[in-house]
């Protein structure tokens, strides 16, 4: 999940966030349906940002739930010896 998060958040800083557009470069006619594609991608960044944010605590959260797995397997095997 950390890797899936790295990828998203690579891409949201390479290529989503580097995107300029908006209603000032659609031009004239086309400023409120630019401004609308940029509220749009504004909300698709925000929405991956989220997403990478939970993807990483629920990996640590996997990840202590496995670590909490593996010490009660060695006490329960040493417990048997």
């Amino acid at each position: 999940m950390d890797a899936a998060a790295d990828v998203v958040e690579a891409m949201i800083g390479t290529r989503l966030g580097d995107l300029k557009f908006g209603g000032a470069v659609a031009g004239r006619a086309h400023t409120a349906a630019g401004d609308a594609v940029r509220a749009g991608m504004d909300r698709v960044v925000a929405g991956m940002t989220q997403w990478a944010a939970v993807a990483r605590e629920t990996a640590a959260a996997l990840r202590a739930g496995a670590e909490m797995y593996a010490d009660a397997e060695l006490r329960a095997a040493a417990t048997l010896r």
